[in-house]
């Protein structure tokens, strides 16, 4: 008698063993009481590391579960590769600030995999009910890590804004999916959505699909701070824990374009003549005021800023304008959509390198990280290596040549000017040489200008680093450089994995 042995769903591995180690940390925190976090940070970068060889190594690409539900098409599967990465860069970074501030590090390195469990989950979601659910995991994990420091009104300030405003975008979001659906005759699924796209039964089936497309990406335009939906930004990113502002400016944007774009797709193949009127002249003219918007308001802003969380927050705002360049060519069609598809993950691998670069060194120095760019004076003398990696990180979020950050403009905007958007890339161009001042105006402080008098003592000492903290920080700057050095790396590692 022959036993046949079921067979693995290998596609929901990842997911699996990302709430696992989750689960674990909050089971083992009832048993073990560690007074250091590194414990269940190294549990949590276990856990990522795992879902990710789980990806490499057992999901094949276009592979699908649940009807067609989740899908790891070659954008979607990439791009879980890239924000499981950000997650243990993330999670490296945080050993510090967690360890210093005394932080719950167990609920906070759990709550850290579920959003990024979220994340993922909404990157490979074809499905209306997946997305939105995956969003609101998303949210509610951000909610309390925004104000997990217990008693700073600064924390439960961003803690409240951020779940107001998450509120008011889902209700624009539910909408938006609630129309699709009506829009698809019944259906939840993406791909019944495109045919619906292609064939409206009737003049009222059209209306819903564009008027659902229009609900979903406001929905989306709170996720990825686009102008105006980024009034809370700021705030949030000022009053939450340095590493909480990281996730915020690096993975949840991340996965928001991943998610758009998928969602986004079947109008970029759509054949019907209304649509596609409705569709050029509307949503692409819609998308071009968003990119524009993003780029003159966010580098506006931040030049005026003197706290550094701000002025990153506002430049994440520019950010989202470069990146929804690329979402604005994908739809269009003019480009091969493959040849889009890997730009934009070169810039999301390259943004999220030098961010956790930037945002690491400012958990690392604490409250005078966090706060005046005018604290980050001397930090050459006493800490060159912090500073080294900051000025990395910021040449790259400028676009310098010889780093990771110019192979992602010059990639992104290459496949722009091949669309024809060439007004759209001089706008980019002329931002990113205004991001220069405010971005180098802190290599200036590191470099050219003492120490304050009246700092002295511990602050002046050079700042000691978790093991931790140093590889993250480590392997970002190196990244960042080695990319911006051998691009031709990155693509060949974006293709084969």
């Amino acid at each position: 008698m022959t036993v046949s042995w079921p067979t693995i769903e290998w596609t929901w591995a990842p997911l699996v063993l990302l709430s696992l180690a989750a689960g674990v940390i909050i089971a083992g925190d009832l048993f073990v009481r560690a007074t250091r976090p590194a414990l269940w940070m190294q549990l949590g970068l276990l856990g990522l590391l795992a879902a990710g060889a789980a990806v490499v190594l057992q999901i094949p690409p276009n592979a699908s579960a649940f009807n067609q539900a989740v899908q790891y098409d070659g954008f979607g599967r990439s791009g879980v590769l890239v924000l499981l990465a950000g997650g243990c860069l993330i999670a490296l970074i945080s050993q510090r600030p967690v360890g210093r501030e005394e932080l719950p590090a167990a609920e906070y390195f759990a709550l850290l995999l579920l959003a990024v469990l979220g994340l993922v989950v909404l990157s490979i979601s074809f499905e209306l009910m997946a997305i939105f659910l995956s969003v609101e995991m998303v949210s509610v994990g951000v909610y309390v890590l925004a104000g997990v420091r217990r008693g700073d009104t600064r924390g439960s300030e961003a803690a409240m804004k951020y779940f107001v405003l998450a509120a008011f975008s889902a209700g624009f979001l539910v909408l938006g999916l609630a129309f699709l659906y009506g829009g698809a005759e019944g259906s939840t699924l993406l791909g019944r959505i495109a045919l619906a796209a292609h064939r409206p039964a009737t003049p009222f089936s059209l209306g819903c699909i564009l008027a659902g497309y229009a609900l979903t990406l406001a929905g989306f335009a709170f996720k990825l701070t686009l102008v105006p939906f980024h009034l809370y930004a700021a705030d949030v990113f000022d009053g939450a824990p340095t590493p909480v502002a990281a996730f915020l400016a690096v993975l949840s944007k991340a996965a928001g374009v991943i998610a758009l774009i998928h969602i986004l797709s079947p109008l970029r193949v759509v054949d019907n003549d209304a649509l596609q009127s409705a569709l050029m002249q509307d949503f692409t003219g819609l998308l071009w005021i968003f990119a524009a918007l993003g780029i003159v308001v966010g580098n506006a802003a931040a030049l005026v800023q003197r706290r550094i969380k701000r002025m990153l927050a506002y430049s994440t705002i520019a950010h989202s304008g470069y990146l929804l360049i690329g979402v604005l060519v994908f739809l269009e069609g003019s480009v091969r959509g493959a040849e889009v598809e890997t730009a934009i993950l070169v810039y999301l691998t390259a943004y999220v390198l030098m961010n956790a670069g930037a945002f690491g060194v400012a958990a690392a120095l604490g409250p005078a990280g966090e706060g005046e760019i005018e604290d980050y004076a001397g930090l050459a003398r006493r800490s060159p290596a912090l500073a080294l990696a900051m000025t990395i990180a910021l040449l790259s979020l400028t676009g310098i040549p010889a780093t990771a950050g110019f192979v992602g403009k010059l990639t992104l905007f290459a496949r722009a000017v091949e669309a024809d958007h060439i007004a759209l890339v001089v706008l980019a161009v002329l931002g990113s040489a205004v991001s220069a001042y405010y971005y180098l105006r802190v290599v200036v402080y590191m470099y050219m200008r003492d120490s304050a008098p009246e700092t002295s003592g511990a602050e002046a000492d050079p700042v000691p680093l978790e093991f931790g903290h140093k590889i993250g920080l480590i392997f970002s700057t190196a990244a960042t450089v080695f990319f911006g050095i051998f691009p031709q790396t990155l693509l060949f590692l974006l293709k084969i994995l």
